[in-house]
C-alpha cells in the first residue's frame, strides 16, 4: 500500500532586525523550524536545535530548513 500524501502549510514571516536587516522566519503549521538571517555577503540558516549553516541566498537557507525538517522530524 502507499502512503497517501498530506499537505503541510508553509509560511515565511519576516522580521525586522535592530541593524535595520530583515530575517526570514520559516514555520511548518504552528512550529517554528528555523531562520534565514543575512551576515555580512553571505547568509545564515539556523535550526532551532542550535545548528548554524552559511548559504549563499535566502532561497538556498530554506530548502536547508525545509530538507533537515522531513530528514529528522517529518
Amino acid at each position: 500500500m502507499s502512503k497517501r500524501e498530506k499537505s503541510v502549510q508553509v509560511t515565511i514571516d519576516e522580521l525586522k532586525l535592530p541593524d535595520g536587516q530583515k530575517a526570514s522566519i520559516l514555520k511548518i503549521g504552528s512550529d517554528t523550524i528555523g531562520t534565514v538571517t543575512p551576515v555580512e555577503d553571505r547568509f545564515e540558516a539556523q535550526l532551532n536545535d542550535g545548528d548554524v549553516y552559511r548559504v549563499k541566498s535566502v532561497d538556498e537557507g530554506v530548502e536547508l530548513l525545509l530538507r533537515d525538517y522531513h530528514l529528522h522530524r517529518g
